[in-house]
């Protein structure tokens, strides 16, 4: 590949994840063509070197992707078999869970602040 090539394609990554360190950008890359289907589960990654070359990184930048990828559980690693792609995390909905939560302890946390309110007012 050529240099021009190469370029155009980093550049093309910092555009779509901007403001990222490269390896989350490598990160965030894998995880959109996993979402996209583009890497399906139980697909084989290639080695830390040939993630390096695929995305044009240094070796250290493509091993800590896949352990931000492993850590997250977007891909299992076996060591002396390989990096494989994992079911989409469930994290994103178990975060939309938290959050509904979050929002039903602040409207009671309101409605109680407001009856309180209502009661003060009535005092006057």
């Amino acid at each position: 590949m050529s240099v021009w090539v190469a370029l155009v394609r980093l550049f093309a990554m910092e555009q779509e994840t901007p403001g990222l360190a490269a390896y989350q950008r490598v990160a965030e890359t894998i995880k959109r063509e996993i979402r996209s289907g583009a890497l399906s589960p139980g697909d084989r990654l290639p080695s830390n070197r040939g993630v390096a070359e695929k995305y044009e990184v240094a070796l250290g930048t493509a091993q800590k992707a896949l352990s931000a990828l492993e850590e997250d559980g977007w891909i299992t690693t076996t060591p002396s078999v390989g990096t494989f792609v994992n079911s989409v995390p469930a994290e994103p909905a178990q975060k939309s869970e938290d959050l509904a939560s979050a929002v039903a302890e602040l409207r009671a946390t309101v409605a109680d602040l407001s009856a309180r309110l209502d009661a003060l007012e009535q005092q006057r």
